[in-house]
C-alpha cells in the first residue's frame, strides 16, 4: 500500500481561454472594493459535478447567463462541450442524476421573483436532448393514469439510483404537506422513460424516511415519533415484519444506516445509543453478529465506504483527520495517492480537503473535489488507467482570488472545564502578534457546527480588515451527544457564555482588539448576535442579527416548527420547559441591556424565523430607546438566495461595522 502512495501521478491543469478583469479601487464606506463584495455575493457557478456511468462524459450543474441553473455536458477526454440542457420559463435544474449512459433524470426547480425552490417534480431527457419526458409530479395528466400508484400531488426525492437498473430509479414519495405530519412515505420504482410507477414498499414510520437495498426494497426506516423520539426500524427482507431497532429521546443517541451490501451480507450503521460519540458498526446479516469497526471517544466518526468496503473513517477535531484501514484495495490505494499528492499527507487534511464526488461504473475514472479555507473547490478527473489527474473547473471562478487568508482551528478550556473548538481567520495583512478588529460569527442550528473550509462571509470581513471568529459552542454537533446535550435549555445561557469566552480567548491571544468587536450571525446565529451583546454590552460594540428568532415563546405559535408533528416536543427539549427561563433567554425581554447599534434583517417569506420576530425585537428596542435599523426583504425566506439581496446585505453590514466598530 505504501509503495502505491509513493508512485507519482501526473496532474494536468489546462489553461482555459477566459479572463476576469478586477477593479481594485477600495470603496471608502466598505473597506474593500465594491467589485469584490459583488463577486463574493454571487452563488457558485459550478456544482454537482458527475460522470456518466461509462466514464465518457462529464456533467455539471451550471449557472447560466440568466442566473438559472442548467446542465453542461462535456467530453471527458478533450473537455469539449457536447450539450447544454436548460428548462423553460421560470424552471431550472435543481439536481440531476445519470440513470444510464444516455439518460438523465432532472429534479425540476423554480427560480422566479419569489426565489428558488422545488416541489419534487422530475423530468427525464437524453444527454443530447432527445426523448424528453415529464415523468413525475403534479403535472402528470391524471393521478389515476395507468402505471401511476401515488397521487400526483406528491413530493418525491431520489432515494436510490438503482445502479444495475438502466430504466428505473427509486423515489421516496410523500403527499404534499405530509412529509413531517403523519404521512407514510412510499417507495416508488419510477420508469425514467415513460413515468410508470411500481410501489416497492412503504415506510412504517409516519413522517419517516426509508433506506433501501440495492434492489430497491426498503430495509430501514428512520424518523421521529409524536413524542420526538428518534426511531430506527429494520426488516431482514421484504417478507419480514418491521422491528424497532432503537427508540430514544431526541439527543440521547440514535442508530443510522449508512450502507447495505449489494449481496446483502453486511450492513454498516452509525450508533450512539451506547456511547457519546458515534460507533461505526458492521452487522453480519446471516449470523446477526455485530462488531465495532471504528470508534473515537471524543469526536463523532463517519465511515468512508465504496462498493460495500469501509476504506476508513474520518473525525473532525479542527482539521479533518482520516484513519485508513488495511484493505490492500487498488481503488483505496489510488484515492490515498491522490490525497498525498494534493494534501502532502494522508492523515490530517490541514492543507487541502479532498472529496470523492463521483465515479464511473467500472471504477476506473473518479471525480474528486479539492478545496481549502482560502479557495472554493476545484474539480478534477482522475483517470486510474492512465494514472493522470486532469483539472476540470472551479466551483466559484468569480471569487478565485489569490492572497485570501486561511482559517486556523483553535480550542480552549472554558470556565466550566469544557473544551471548546472553533476557527479564526486573520484580518488581511494582519501580522503575528498584532491585534485587529474582529467580527464573531456564531453558527446556526444551534445543533450544527462550523468546519474548516471556504466561506465567502469570512473573506468579505477579512479582506475589509477584520479578523473573524467562529465557535462550536456547547450544543454543537460532531463532538458526541453529551456535548450536544450541554446546549439543551441553554440557548441564552451556557451557549452564549461559550461565544463570549471564545471572544475573550481571541483578545487574550492578541488576535482581537478588545475595543473593536462586532458580532453577526444567521438563524440561531442571528439570535446569538442579538443575545450575546445584551449579556455583555461592554464586549460587543456592534451587531447584525440576520433571519434570527428573538422571542422564544413565539416559536410555539409562529413559523413552521409548530406545524411539524413533533415540533412542540423538540422545543420543549432544546429550550427547556421553564417558562420564566425561556422568557429571560428571549432578546425581546432584554432589549434595555443592549448598547451595541444593531441591524435586524429578515426575509418576508421566512417560515423558520418569521418576520414577527424581527418586528417584535424592533418594537422592544424602540421602546427602550436603543439604536437599531430594521430591514425586511420582500420575496426572500430563511437565507437570501438572490445575489442582489446578498450584495445589499454585505454592503449594509460593512458600512455598519465600519461606522460602529472601527
Amino acid at each position: 500500500m505504501i509503495d502505491a502512495i509513493n508512485n507519482k501521478i501526473t496532474i494536468f491543469i489546462p489553461l482555459f481561454p477566459f479572463s476576469i478583469l478586477f477593479n481594485f479601487n477600495v470603496s471608502a464606506g466598505l473597506g474593500v472594493s465594491e467589485d469584490f463584495v459583488e463577486r463574493f455575493s454571487s452563488l457558485p457557478s459550478y456544482t454537482n459535478v458527475k460522470i456518466s456511468p461509462d466514464g465518457k462524459m462529464i456533467s455539471v450543474l451550471t449557472k447560466m447567463p440568466d442566473d438559472k441553473k442548467g446542465i453542461s455536458i462535456f467530453d471527458s477526454e478533450d473537455l469539449s462541450l457536447i450539450n447544454a440542457i436548460t428548462l423553460t420559463k421560470e424552471e431550472e435544474v435543481a439536481s440531476y442524476y445519470w440513470v444510464n449512459n444516455e439518460r438523465l433524470l432532472i429534479q425540476i426547480g423554480y427560480y422566479d421573483s419569489w426565489g428558488r425552490g422545488s416541489i419534487g417534480e422530475y423530468f427525464a431527457i437524453n444527454y443530447d436532448s432527445k426523448k424528453p419526458a415529464y415523468v413525475f409530479g403534479m403535472r402528470a395528466r391524471t393521478s389515476g393514469a395507468r402505471g401511476k400508484v401515488v397521487d400526483k400531488f406528491s413530493y418525491g426525492y431520489v432515494e436510490n439510483i438503482l445502479e444495475d437498473d438502466e430504466k428505473h430509479v427509486l423515489l421516496s414519495v410523500s403527499g404534499f404537506g405530509k412529509q413531517n405530519n403523519g404521512g407514510f412515505a412510499d417507495a416508488i420504482r419510477l420508469n425514467v422513460y415513460n413515468g410508470q410507477q411500481k410501489r416497492l414498499g412503504k415506510s412504517p414510520l409516519a413522517g419517516g424516511q426509508f433506506v433501501s437495498d440495492s434492489k430497491g426494497t426498503p430495509r430501514f426506516a428512520v424518523g421521529s415519533d409524536i413524542d420526538n423520539n428518534t426511531v430506527t426500524m429494520y426488516r431482514a427482507s421484504k417478507k419480514d415484519e418491521w422491528q424497532v431497532l432503537s427508540k430514544t429521546p431526541y439527543g440521547d443517541g440514535e442508530i443510522y444506516p449508512v450502507n447495505i451490501a449489494k449481496d446483502d451480507s453486511t450492513i454498516h450503521i452509525l450508533d450512539s445509543t451506547e456511547t457519546s460519540t458515534y460507533q461505526i458498526k458492521e452487522i453480519d446479516t446471516k449470523t446477526g453478529e455485530t462488531q465495532v469497526v471504528f470508534h473515537h471517544p471524543e469526536y463523532d466518526a463517519y465511515p468512508q465506504i465504496i462498493d460495500d468496503k469501509v476504506l476508513g473513517a474520518t473525525i473532525n477535531p479542527g482539521y479533518a483527520k482520516a484513519f485508513w484501514f488495511e484493505n490492500d484495495d487498488p481503488l483505496q490505494n489510488s484515492i490515498m495517492q491522490a490525497v498525498q499528492a494534493f494534501n502532502g499527507n494522508i492523515e490530517v487534511f490541514d492543507k487541502k480537503e479532498i472529496g470523492l464526488v463521483d465515479l464511473s461504473k467500472d471504477r476506473d475514472k473518479l471525480i474528486i473535489a479539492v478545496g481549502d479555507s482560502a479557495s472554493s473547490s476545484k474539480y478534477y478527473l482522475y483517470d486510474l488507467g492512465k494514472n493522470q489527474v486532469k483539472y476540470l473547473l472551479t466551483m466559484w471562478p468569480e471569487i478565485d482570488d489569490q492572497g485570501l487568508e486561511h482559517e486556523v482551528p483553535f480550542n480552549f478550556i472554558n470556565s466550566d472545564g469544557v473544551k471548546i473548538h472553533g476557527y479564526y481567520t486573520p484580518a488581511k495583512s494582519q501580522r503575528e502578534g498584532e491585534s485587529a478588529p474582529m467580527i464573531v460569527i456564531p453558527h446556526g442550528g444551534p445543533h450544527a457546527r462550523d468546519s474548516w473550509g471556504f466561506d465567502p462571509d469570512t473573506h468579505i470581513f477579512s479582506q475589509a480588515g477584520y479578523a473573524v471568529l467562529k465557535v462550536n459552542f456547547r450544543g454543537s454537533t460532531g463532538y458526541g451527544k453529551k456535548f450536544t446535550q450541554m446546549g439543551f435549555g441553554e440557548w441564552g445561557g451556557d451557549t452564549q457564555q461559550d461565544i463570549i469566552e471564545a471572544t475573550e480567548w481571541a483578545i487574550d491571544q492578541g488576535i482581537a482588539d478588545a475595543e473593536r468587536i462586532g458580532i453577526y450571525g444567521g438563524s440561531f446565529g442571528g439570535y446569538s448576535a442579538a443575545m450575546a451583546p445584551m449579556l455583555r454590552p461592554d464586549l460587543y460594540k456592534s451587531s447584525v442579527a440576520y433571519i434570527g428568532v428573538f422571542d422564544l415563546e413565539m416559536l410555539y405559535d409562529e413559523g413552521d416548527i409548530k406545524t411539524i408533528k413533533w415540533g412542540g416536543k423538540y422545543l420543549d427539549k432544546t429550550l427547556g420547559k421553564d417558562p420564566e427561563k425561556i422568557k429571560a433567554m428571549s432578546p425581546v425581554q432584554q432589549a434595555d441591556k443592549l448598547e451595541a447599534p444593531i441591524i435586524i434583517v429578515s426575509g418576508k417569506e421566512d417560515q423558520r424565523a418569521p418576520i414577527e420576530h424581527a418586528y417584535a425585537l424592533a418594537d422592544a428596542l424602540k421602546e427602550a430607546g436603543k439604536e437599531h435599523e430594521l430591514i425586511i426583504v420582500e420575496k426572500e425566506g430563511h437565507g437570501f438566495r438572490k445575489p442582489e439581496n446578498r450584495l445589499m446585505l454585505y454592503k449594509k453590514m460593512l458600512e455598519h461595522f465600519n461606522r460602529t466598530v472601527l
